[in-house]
């Protein structure tokens, strides 16, 4: 598990790199995080994601130590340290540490660090086969808009889960599909309309979502952002899950129900197709 990381503008060997036990991410959540995609050993939607991370600090007051500029010198320089060619740059900034309080004075320094991950991205068992998936109850904070550190309820979902043989949640709140546990939640109705859960507080502006809403459009592949009542789920002709680690994952199961007879549906081929083909494209090797 040994790699170069970045820690408080240092790289450092991750056996070496150490946090204080009075870190306000280790003791409260307290903290904001990003996850951009590496493929051929190029970042994909960097600047998208950098963004996000931006307006996750913005909106709960946090300093971010490093510009938008030094965040993709960070990026580039973990991924060529760990000669990373295919998987993830994961990044975290928090409060601090201080004595455990709930209060925080707004002048203490951040902590920011990163790592990567290997992981295959563009051909994977579960982009050609499809996933099953399992209802679970939103039980996540009301601002999920924020990518915050505080993931608990995610977690217990994703084990749960697991647990039941399946690759993802779909979490739903008020009789209605909100997102997977860490995905974002397409469905294909019965008129051949794309349709998705609306941006707001309820989920996260997810940045594989964008791209694929922007990718059926320029398809001339009609679009709903509108909520998927729990009670038509199961009418739907095809589900997918999109997320950074992701890309586009057909569901063909839910819970013992089949979708689409448990077979990936041909909007989602599509889909996952333009987006497996943006990503190399953009992706260049030596680009």
């Amino acid at each position: 598990m040994n790699r170069t990381i970045f820690l408080n503008g240092d790289f450092v060997d991750s056996s070496v790199a150490k946090v204080s036990v009075f870190e306000r991410g280790l003791l409260f959540g307290d903290g904001i995080y990003e996850v951009t995609a590496v493929v051929n050993g190029r970042l994909l939607d960097f600047d998208l994601h950098i963004d996000r991370l931006f307006k996750s600090a913005d909106a709960i007051g946090l300093s971010v130590p490093l510009s938008r500029h030094q965040w993709r010198e960070v990026h580039e320089r973990l991924v060529r340290s760990n000669e990373l060619v295919e998987g993830i740059v994961y990044i975290q900034v928090t409060r601090g540490a201080a004595e455990r309080d709930f209060t925080f004075d707004r002048s203490m320094a951040p902590l920011a660090f990163g790592f990567t991950q290997e992981k295959h991205l563009c051909a994977t068992e579960k982009l050609h086969k499809g996933i099953a998936a399992e209802i679970v109850d939103d039980l996540r904070w009301k601002r999920r808009d924020i990518k915050s550190t505080s993931l608990l309820a995610q977690v217990l979902a994703k084990q749960h889960a697991s647990l039941n043989g399946a690759g993802e949640s779909l979490l739903h709140e008020n009789g209605v599909i909100t997102e997977g546990g860490s995905t974002s939640v397409f469905a294909v109705d019965r008129d051949g309309v794309l349709r998705t859960h609306p941006l707001g507080p309820s989920i996260l502006p997810g940045i594989t979502r964008h791209v694929v809403l922007e990718l059926a459009r320029s398809e001339s592949i009609k679009v709903l952002e509108e909520a998927i009542k729990l009670d038509e789920l199961f009418e739907m002709r095809e589900i997918f899950v999109t997320g950074t680690t992701y890309f586009v994952v057909p569901v063909v199961r839910i819970g013992s129900v089949s979708i689409n007879q448990a077979s990936v549906g041909p909007a989602t081929k599509r889909l996952q197709k333009l987006y497996i083909d943006r990503a190399k494209a953009l992706c260049v090797p030596g680009g």
